[in-house]
């Protein structure tokens, strides 16, 4: 007997459907009706708590027949239990929010540590050519740990968000308006901050202009240690706020789904044998689509097809922008005639050209073509 039949049996006697199952697992409906349709295989961790929730074991659940038993009482009680808990406020049953603030936390740490090694450059240049020009190349050491450290927390952060997302794939929104509401005022607040302690670093730097490098130099460092904390206040306000879109994030977990062997085969499959193998009722959820004739099935898979080109083509872009911004950046701290203790801007204009990129692919490619 195989692990989809034992599946549907033990969720039919039990009375649940299986959104309620889906939320006890914490996945999302369609990876339920995915398992039931033998296109896809619960991962470890979901196997021992469907154990859990059925009373059964694991061998008897993955290779045995389950069909022919009733639910045992210990069973029908857990079960009960867990459907009462699925139908009250949800709860973060996952750690989201823990790492969602980690994530945060590391990714503002990361960009204000590569503009403090900037700032510390600055500091430790104007110094050296103030008291021993011959001290002037231990500036770099300053700025190699900050890009250091800062690219090591960002990619940290990067690694440990992508296995969240492929552990937990899909999070029932817990928020409240309450929340939301307070991530708001913090955002707002952090800008405010922030725009001031920019403003009060080129104020500062006014009198500094026209009394000499030295002068100039200690200014712009601190100027660029403002930017950096500015920069800290902004970003992880700005994450903390964005990690409140719960809808965002299983939308972007279901981009990442279209790359598994499932949705390639949902893309490529004729609608024939998309039929052999789901319900229409199981097309229309996977795809999200109204009915399951031909032309919406076309039309669906012509759009997974345009948005995987579009994540592609940002990326694409992005990644070629980046380049030639670390190749300037490179050019203005090394190549004598072109250097200038501003050559870190190269980055910061990269990074706006990029955000301008990835708005232009989401803007102007459309993930419907007829639409």
């Amino acid at each position: 007997m195989s692990f989809r039949d034992n599946l549907q049996h033990l969720r039919a006697t039990h009375s649940m459907t299986q959104e309620q199952l889906a939320l006890m697992l914490g996945v999302s409906r369609q990876s339920v009706t995915k398992w039931e349709a033998e296109r896809a295989y619960p991962e470890m961790d979901k196997l021992l708590k469907l154990c859990q929730i059925f009373d059964c074991t694991l061998d008897d659940l993955v290779q045995g027949d389950l069909t022919a038993t009733s639910p045992t009482p210990r069973g029908q009680a857990v079960a009960a239990a867990l459907r009462e808990s699925a139908a009250a406020p949800p709860q973060d049953v996952c750690g989201y929010d823990e790492h969602m603030r980690a994530f945060a936390r590391k990714i503002a740490t990361g960009v204000a540590a590569i503009l403090l090694g900037v700032s510390l450059l600055i500091f430790t240049g104007t110094a050296a050519e103030r008291f021993d020009p011959s001290l002037e190349a231990l500036g770099l050491i300053p700025l190699f740990a900050g890009i250091v450290i800062g690219v090591g927390l960002i990619l940290s952060g990067s690694f440990q968000h992508t296995e969240f997302q492929r552990s937990h794939p899909y999070i029932q929104d817990f928020y409240s308006e309450g929340d939301r509401r307070a991530a708001q005022r913090s955002l707002t607040a952090s800008i405010v901050i922030g725009i001031s302690l920019i403003f009060i670093g080129v104020v500062a730097s006014i009198p500094a202009d026209g009394h000499g490098d030295f002068a100039e130099g200690i200014a712009g460092g601190f100027l660029v240690a403002l930017v950096a904390a500015a920069a800290w206040l902004i970003i992880r306000s700005g994450m903390l706020l964005a990690r409140l879109n719960v809808a965002n994030y299983n939308a972007s977990r279901e981009q990442a789904l279209a790359e598994s062997d499932t949705w390639k085969y949902v893309r490529e499959a004729s609608a024939a044998e998309l039929r052999g193998v789901y319900t229409d009722e199981q097309i229309c959820e996977i795809l999200g689509i109204p009915d399951a004739s031909d032309v919406e099935i076309a039309r669906a898979r012509a759009r997974l097809e345009r948005r995987h080109r579009k994540s592609q083509l940002s990326g694409g872009l992005c990644g070629i922008i980046m380049i030639l911004a670390t190749v300037a950046g490179i050019v203005m701290l090394l190549v004598p005639g072109y250097q200038t203790p501003y050559f870190w801007m190269a980055w910061v204009i990269g990074g706006l050209l990029c955000g301008v990129a990835s708005i232009f692919v989401s803007t102007f490619v459309r993930d419907d073509p007829a639409a």
